[in-house]
């Protein structure tokens, strides 16, 4: 019994050398950048208990699930099962970018539940049924054409959003520019790959200076997409604190000034007891101790 498994974890190991080196190695970086995204959405979610980084969570579980199907694809000699790996690697791929375009845009802008939540359950069924239908090849083409299209409506409704884009986006808008910039470099170099007659993934190619241009561009917009994240909370977290400084110390200010005139006025009778004047000292001194919590709070 301990033979034979030995013999087939061979086997399926040789099958894995069959693929080039660095294609694997891009891949592994992928798996391990995305469940590194998929801790800082969890760690989110536990601290806020906010519904959006549910949907980041996912982005990136359907991320790892996706980079994981080329390996197993790499394993077996059977074309069909091959085929159907990397139309599954494509399927979670378009279901991760659907679930992260919906998480981004819930920070500015209300999201119809229904309509994103066509589009994702449509992005992640769509593939596997043309596979059926029109066969692996015209699945694929079609499937990263439906890429695109998700790029283009994650990165383009921002700038028509663009006044509660901006503010929201505060000083983490650099990130986003990047991540464009990483997306744009990415088409011509698709464009390339497929001209050079490989298909997606260059799973198979030989070209390293070809694999290198493919890869880095994805990988470098998994690290920013993490940042983004990461900065954007920040962002937000700096604004609010800054937004309830403000309104508690200067409503705070507002209520103490309004006491200590009070007392003031109380002050000029002249037919005060010592015990009212003592009270009346009393809350002054607290005034000032107040004044001084707040001047601190101001200065936090």
């Amino acid at each position: 019994m301990f033979p034979k498994a030995s013999i087939d974890i061979s086997y399926y190991l040789l099958r894995l050398e069959e693929m080039n080196d660095l294609v694997l190695l891009c891949l592994v970086m992928f798996i391990f950048i995305r469940v590194i995204g998929l801790a800082v959405s969890i760690e989110f979610f536990h601290d806020s208990r906010d519904s959006k980084f549910l949907l980041f969570i996912f982005s990136w579980l359907f991320w790892i699930v996706a980079n994981i199907f080329p390996i197993l694809a790499d394993m077996t000699e059977v074309n069909g099962l091959k085929e159907f790996y990397l139309v599954l690697n494509v399927t979670f791929a378009l279901g991760g970018f659907g679930f992260y375009t919906w998480g981004f845009f819930t920070y500015y802008m209300i999201v119809p539940l229904r309509l994103f939540t066509f589009l994702v359950i449509l992005s992640f069924s769509l593939p596997l049924l043309l596979y059926i239908i029109i066969g692996f090849t015209l699945t694929m083409l079609f499937s990263v054409f439906l890429v695109y299209i998700l790029l283009l409506i994650g990165y383009i409704v921002p700038p028509i959003k663009r006044k509660e884009f901006v503010k929201y986006m505060g000083k983490s808008i650099r990130w986003y520019y990047a991540i464009v910039f990483l997306f744009i470099s990415y088409f011509p170099i698709s464009a390339i790959s497929f001209l050079s007659g490989y298909n997606y993934g260059l799973y198979n190619a030989e070209d390293t200076l070809l694999i290198v241009l493919y890869y880095v561009p994805s990988i470098s917009s998994s690290v920013i997409l993490i940042i983004l994240l990461v900065h954007l909370e920040y962002t937000i977290s700096s604004r609010e604190k800054y937004v309830l400084k403000d309104k508690y110390s200067h409503n705070l200010g507002n209520i103490m000034q309004v006491i200590k005139s009070s007392s003031e006025l109380i002050n000029l009778s002249a037919n005060l007891t010592s015990q009212e004047k003592s009270n009346l000292e009393l809350i002054n001194q607290k005034c000032k101790e107040s004044a001084k919590l707040i001047k601190e709070i101001r200065e936090l």
